[in-house]
């Protein structure tokens, strides 16, 4: 008997699926851990067995319904892939694309059976899975772009563009020599080569998921960490981090600006309408700030009702850029208010502007300057910016 025998091989690949498909139902139901993508992937490892199985599963059936479980069942293999793929990766795509590629690809298979022809069923299927298999690589590379390594990108890949070559080598031997469909068709094994590959091919997609789901599973874990956990900004310890990795990359021309940010008369809002409106104030002034940001500034919750954010700068002295910044969040406050029950609660901040100082590796200065700013602000009126102009030179030399 050797080793790589087709029945051998499609044996363990059926056992590999089972198991694995036990697996994230386990995750999915009983741990809870990505519960969505986790019973996609039970229905495709599942799917999967019954269509490497339908020789014995469909004995005795007449031969168009036997090819009708193999096309229909590669397919939504495809689609059960790409559903869990993009659930795992957050995908906020829309499945107008899956369902459109699906439906026509469906349609082809029943029409070619319908008309007795066993080719167009495969070239349907076979050009789905292909199609299927691309979005799938796009997913990846869209979804993991900037947030892993390159080489970690593409290890993750491998496996679906292994699948989108393998369907598409299969689609041109289909039209380049029919015969492969007759042979399909009657239930002909595939070789053990070919059989070797679509059983590697399953166990990189499996690994992949898994991989994508443990990476989730850590960046929860570290986001709940670094985040405070009222208001969603970054906690005082990540946010001091993030400014000690600031100031380290000063030196190499990466400039920024530091905007002090105290909530004027919070303590009247706790004590007129108690610590529950205190707790939406707090969440309603991250989220109109958040809003006002851009992508690459941070805030950060020091404590109370005393915040702070970290706006990097394309020049070494552009504190206008960051008070324009501050200025736009102050408006946006002021021009909200908090809606508490059915009150309107007018709210204010004061903000403090200036500029960090080379040398200073944990960022003291910086931050000392910007909270002088700050009670400036405050003590001409609140509600208002209030920037370190005079230290604009000392700061960029």
């Amino acid at each position: 008997m050797q080793f790589l025998d087709v029945p051998t091989i499609l044996q363990v690949t059926a056992l590999f699926n089972l198991m694995s498909a036990l697996a994230w139902l386990a995750l999915a139901q009983v741990f809870r851990v990505a519960p969505r993508a986790g019973r996609l992937m039970a229905g495709f490892h599942l799917l999967y067995v019954m269509t490497l199985r339908q020789q014995e599963a469909a004995a005795g059936w007449p031969p168009p319904l036997r090819q009708a479980m193999t096309e229909f069942g590669l397919l939504g293999c495809s689609v059960l892939l790409l559903l869990a793929l993009r659930r795992m990766l957050r995908s906020r795509q829309r499945s107008h694309d899956i369902a459109s590629i699906a439906g026509l690809g469906a349609a082809a298979i029943a029409a070619g059976l319908a008309g007795g022809q066993a080719l167009v069923p495969q070239l349907a299927s076979t050009a789905c899975v292909a199609a299927l298999a691309l979005l799938s690589t796009r997913e990846v590379v869209r979804g993991l772009a900037g947030r892993l390594s390159r080489p970690v990108i593409a290890c993750t890949v491998l496996p679906f563009a292994l699948l989108a070559a393998l369907s598409s080598a299969h689609l041109v031997e289909l039209l380049l020599d029919p015969s492969w469909a007759e042979a399909v068709a009657a239930d002909r094994l595939p070789s053990a080569l070919r059989a070797s590959l679509l059983f590697v091919i399953t166990a990189g997609i499996t690994l992949d998921l898994i991989s994508l789901m443990i990476w989730r599973v850590i960046a929860r874990i570290q986001h709940l960490t670094e985040r405070d956990t009222l208001t969603g900004a970054m906690n005082r310890r990540a946010f001091e981090q993030a400014l000690v990795e600031a100031q380290g990359l000063l030196q190499r021309g990466h400039r920024f600006a530091l905007v002090m940010i105290d909530i004027d008369h919070f303590k009247r809002v706790n004590d007129t309408h108690g610590h529950a409106a205190g707790d939406a104030a707090l969440q309603h002034c991250v989220r109109i700030w958040q809003t006002g940001l851009r992508e690459v500034d941070r805030l950060g919750r020091l404590g109370g009702e005393e915040f702070c954010a970290l706006l990097p700068l394309a020049a070494a002295d552009d504190l206008d850029t960051a008070a324009t910044i501050a200025e736009r969040l102050r408006a946006g406050l002021s021009a909200q208010p908090l809606r508490w029950h059915e009150l309107e609660l007018p709210l204010s901040a004061s903000f403090g502007v200036a500029l960090p100082v080379a040398g200073d590796a944990q960022g003291q200065v910086g931050m000392a300057r910007a909270d002088a700013e700050l009670y400036r602000a405050k003590a001409e009126g609140r509600n208002r910016v209030c920037a370190a102009t005079h230290l604009q030179e000392l700061a960029a030399a």
